[in-house]
C-alpha cells in the first residue's frame, strides 16, 4: 500500500467550499498571522464578518488586506485585563454579537527547569490560561445562542518533555479549561471546543523565546521526525478543523478536544 502521509496536500478547491457562515460574525485573536490568520481567512471565504484581534496594528492592517474588505481590526494586548476590556469595548462597539471565537492568541516559551524564571512562567500563564478565561467572560454577552468558542491548544499540552513546564502546562489547563467553560455556557446555547494542533507550518518556532538563534530549523526538524504521519501540517489543514468546531456541523459537540497533529499526541508511528 502507498504511503501518503508525507504528502502535505491540501486541494479543497476555494470554489468548493460551503458558505458555512454567510452573513455570521466571527472574531479570531491572534489573527494577524499563522494559524489565526488562516482561519481568519477561511471564515471569510465562507462568507463571515470577519474580526480579528492581535497586538500589533501594521501586522494587522496586513492581515486585513489579506482577509478582505469589511474586516475589523482590533489591536489589543489580550495577557492583560486592560488589554482584554479595551478590546471587548472595542468589538461591542462595532458588532451586536458574535456568532464564533477562535481564541488563538498564545504566549510561547521554551526554558528548562534550572534557566526557569518567574517572569516568563507568568507571561506564558498571563496569556494562554488567565487572558482566555477572562476573555470569554467579557465575550459572554455578545455571545449569540447557537454561537461557538474553539480554543487553540497544543501538542505540548498533552506530551511532556524537557524545557516546555510553563507553556506545557499552560496549555494542559487550558483544556481542562474548555471543559468547564462548555459546562457554564451550556445553558445559553453557547459550545465551547478545542483544537490541538501539532507541529504547524508556521514562523512560531522562529518566534519561540529560549530556542538558539540556529534552532528553529532543528526543532522543526525533530518535529516533523517525532509526528507519525513525518510531516508538519498546514495552517488551513488546522483552519479546516476550527470552521468545522465553529459551525452548525458541531452542533451536538462541546466540551471536546480535536487533535488535528498527524497523530502526534496519538501513537508513535511503528518502525519501517
Amino acid at each position: 500500500m502507498k504511503d501518503t502521509t508525507d504528502a502535505g496536500s491540501h486541494d479543497l478547491a476555494v470554489e468548493d467550499r460551503r458558505q458555512r457562515f454567510l452573513g455570521k460574525t466571527c472574531l479570531v485573536t491572534g489573527g494577524s498571522g499563522g494559524l489565526g490568520l488562516a482561519a481568519a481567512r477561511a471564515f471569510a471565504r465562507e462568507g463571515a464578518h470577519v474580526i480579528i484581534i492581535a497586538r500589533d496594528p501594521e501586522q494587522l492592517k496586513a492581515a486585513s488586506d489579506l482577509i478582505g474588505d469589511g474586516t475589523i481590526a482590533v489591536a489589543a494586548d489580550l495577557s492583560s485585563s486592560a488589554g482584554i476590556k479595551a478590546a471587548v469595548t472595542e468589538v461591542a462597539a462595532r458588532v451586536d454579537h458574535v456568532d464564533a471565537a477562535f481564541l488563538n492568541a498564545g504566549q510561547e516559551g521554551v526554558k528548562p527547569l534550572d534557566d526557569m524564571d518567574e517572569a516568563t512562567w507568568d507571561a506564558v500563564f498571563e496569556t494562554n490560561v488567565k487572558g482566555s478565561f477572562f476573555l470569554v467572560q467579557g465575550l459572554r454577552p455578545l455571545l449569540a445562542p447557537g454561537g461557538a468558542v474553539v480554543f487553540c491548544s497544543s501538542a505540548a499540552g498533552r506530551r511532556a518533555g524537557a524545557g516546555i513546564a510553563a507553556y506545557g502546562a499552560g496549555k494542559a489547563a487550558l483544556e481542562h479549561l474548555t471543559r468547564i467553560l462548555a459546562a457554564e455556557v451550556i445553558g445559553e446555547g453557547i459550545r465551547v471546543n478545542m483544537v490541538i494542533p501539532g507541529g504547524t507550518n508556521t514562523d512560531i518556532a522562529d518566534r519561540t523565546t529560549g530556542l538558539p538563534p540556529s534552532g528553529a530549523e532543528a526543532f522543526r526538524a525533530r518535529v516533523r521526525a517525532s509526528t507519525p504521519m513525518l510531516r508538519q501540517g498546514e495552517p488551513d489543514e488546522l483552519a479546516d478543523a476550527v470552521l468545522f468546531l465553529a459551525s452548525s456541523e458541531a452542533g451536538y459537540i462541546t466540551g471536546a478536544t480535536l487533535p488535528v497533529d498527524g497523530g502526534a499526541t496519538g501513537f508513535t508511528r511503528p518502525p519501517t
